[in-house]
């Protein structure tokens, strides 16, 4: 059974819905609902993809004033820490999240909730996160480091941030300019009172940043959905599943263009998918009718 809004067969179930199953599409994201006796066809394996942001505190040191002052590190007091984290799997209704206890939160102790948010990047294919390149990833990085953990294994980054950056003149690349601007999903609002008040430990407070940090990963899905169709470096997606589909979101269902992609020495045809839209899958044939050694010459 092919999901009715992009024709891709590649479906997750979800649960019963009286005399029907309900399943969410892999590649456009939405839900439908089919006969029980017509379950659709499971791939034989899909990217796991793990949407993630963190939270961090900020760090304290001694300053000799409030303007235009370098800060040597002998002036640090205590180094920042993870606050807390929140991840959800692609079309996965279900968002995991952790964060300090009030007595964690006093002495900057981020050791366990590390530890969870470790074994979702070692699970993970794909990791996507708005300047996760720049930010989240080599924050994790420190702090699992300095808290004597090894490296999840390898996974591939979607940094949404550089690629708004890389295909939009837009006024603004911030999270929350974005969702706003395309209608989404938006960030709830805080300020930075937020995170004195949870590095003293207050309760309310820790739970407060749990909330909004939830929130943005509801945010982020919907921002990488919008702009999927334009990320020209996606990681394939067909590899890991081992068959001709759409390299951006794993649909099968592709069709032909009049385009082709050219190289310095072939050409290759162009296929864009019904699901996500994306146009930037090539044949891996070469077209070209004409064979030659002549090539150009590198400037």
């Amino acid at each position: 059974m092919v999901c009715p809004h992009c024709t891709s067969s590649y479906g997750r179930k979800k649960g019963i819905r009286g005399e029907k199953q309900r399943c969410v599409c892999y590649s456009c994201g939405k839900q439908y609902c089919y006969p029980l006796n017509e379950p659709p066809r499971e791939p034989k394996k899909f990217a796991k993809i793990l949407i993630f942001d963190i939270e961090t505190s900020l760090m304290k040191v001694f300053v000799w004033g409030l303007y235009k002052q370098y800060i040597p590190p002998a002036n640090i007091i205590a180094d920042w820490y993870v606050i807390a984290w929140a991840a959800k799997w692609l079309y996965d209704e279900t968002i995991a999240s952790d964060v300090l206890t009030p007595e964690e939160a006093k002495i900057g102790d981020d050791s366990r909730i590390l530890k969870s948010m470790w074994k979702l990047l070692d699970e993970a294919d794909i990791v996507i996160a708005h300047n996760g390149d720049r930010f989240d990833l080599r924050k994790l990085n420190w702090r699992f480091i300095n808290n004597k953990m090894h490296p999840p294994t390898p996974y591939r980054s979607i940094d949404t941030l550089k690629i708004a950056r890389k295909e939009f003149a837009a006024p603004s690349y911030k999270l929350d300019f974005l969702t706003k601007n395309f209608g989404m999903r938006e960030k709830i609002k805080t300020d930075f009172e937020l995170w004195i008040n949870c590095m003293e430990g207050d309760v309310d407070s820790l739970k407060e940043m749990s909330t909004y940090n939830k929130q943005d990963i509801v945010a982020l899905e919907d921002l990488y959905l919008k702009i999927r169709p334009y990320i020209k470096n996606h990681p394939n997606i067909g590899v890991l599943a081992d068959m001709d589909i759409c390299s951006n979101c794993g649909s099968e269902h592709i069709e032909e263009t009049d385009s082709v992609y050219l190289t310095s020495a072939n050409k290759f045809l162009v296929y864009r998918c019904r699901g996500c839209k994306t146009p930037y899958i090539r044949s891996k044939k070469n077209i070209n009718q004409y064979k030659t050694n002549l090539r150009s010459v590198a400037r």
